[in-house]
């Protein structure tokens, strides 16, 4: 037993329009061009760029840094020169060792 009556057959139509818009609406929603699958699509993107801002920053703030050491640190960059450059205070003594021969075994 049906708790509402049939409804008119002019109501048929209007309500089986209604539900395909209903379903077309939905379909929009999800699969649309700003639908919910482009907004996770976009909400990972903006996670990964907020990551390699993150990591940039970081970056960033190493180089000031190191652009302040080599700005005021006079012990910094007699470091950096001895290691990169190979250079040595006058009347400092290098002595270099050289690697044993390898033995020919036949």
């Amino acid at each position: 037993m049906a708790l509402l009556p049939p409804p008119p057959p002019k109501f048929k139509a209007l309500l089986g329009a209604c539900v395909l818009l209903l379903v077309l609406f939905v379909i929009a929603a999800i699969w649309g061009d700003h639908g919910l699958i482009h907004v996770l699509g976009l909400q990972a993107q903006q996670r990964e760029q907020e990551q390699t801002a993150f990591v940039l920053g970081q970056q960033n703030e190493r180089l000031r840094q190191r652009i302040q050491r080599l700005q005021s640190d006079d012990r910094y960059i007699e470091q950096l020169a001895r290691e990169h450059l190979g250079l040595v205070k006058k009347g400092e003594v290098i002595y270099r060792v050289k690697p044993a021969p390898a033995a020919d075994k036949r």
